[in-house]
């Protein structure tokens, strides 16, 4: 057994069923929200401004439109509530739960074993923060994909009182010898490396791509977590 399996035998494992469930209310919401509540919210801003420009005075037209009005309102108003229902009532719902749909996609596409491992308490992090971490964590899948001919990855998510930790390590065949994250590719391998630095240091943290020594190749980033998230 590599020393990268043994330490998936220590850590804690999280919950994959709980965390696909948690995943799917997610995506659930997101497209309530994307979807359906934007278009009653343009029905009932259209009704509203029907009702209010009609100039001849029918009765039962205004009557009508006021009627459709009500009703969308309180179409809307109950959808937000759906809406607030699925979203991610426990940080466990957020970072995490999408990581663990990127790893069961990835392993369904590609054969690989992935496996996330969460150490800390997950909290709710600013938007910013969450997005750049799982920006991280899909361009490494993608690169692993393409290029590290791996058997296994371990994907650990490390909350800590001042910062959020990602690690992505696999056991493949490592980094091309001499490899510089930061430049220009020359062979038409694109590893997205500049990319992804410049996003982690926009927000004051730190990236780092290196080989490991029992093989394979490790991501590091470090995001901070700013005081109110804490």
């Amino acid at each position: 057994m590599t020393a990268l399996s043994d330490r998936t035998a220590t850590a804690r494992t999280v919950d994959h069923t709980a965390l696909r469930v948690s995943a799917e209310r997610q995506r659930i919401a997101s497209a309530l929200h994307d979807e359906v509540s934007q278009l009653l919210f343009a029905m009932a801003g259209r009704a509203r401004r029907a009702h209010e420009l009609h100039s001849d005075d029918l009765a039962e037209l205004r009557r009508t439109v006021a009627t459709l009005n009500e009703q969308l309102q309180e179409a809307q108003d109950r959808l937000r509530g759906v809406i607030r229902d699925c979203g991610p009532a426990a940080a466990e719902d957020g970072i995490p739960a999408t990581t663990q749909r990127n790893l069961d996609d990835f392993t369904d596409r590609t054969g690989v074993t992935a496996h996330l491992l969460l150490h800390g308490r997950p909290e709710h992090l600013p938007p910013s923060v969450e997005r750049v971490a799982l920006n991280c964590l899909r361009q490494a899948l993608f690169n692993i994909e393409r290029h590290a001919e791996a058997s296994l990855v371990i994907v650990t998510l490390d909350y800590r009182p001042d910062r959020l930790r990602l690690v992505v390590q696999d056991d493949g065949c490592g980094l091309p010898a001499g490899f510089e994250p930061r430049a220009v590719p020359a062979d038409g391998h694109h590893w997205g490396f500049t990319s992804m630095a410049e996003q982690v240091e926009r927000l004051g943290g730190s990236v780092e791509l290196r080989r490991v020594e029992e093989g394979g190749t490790q991501l590091r980033v470090q995001l901070p977590r700013p005081a109110g998230a804490r």
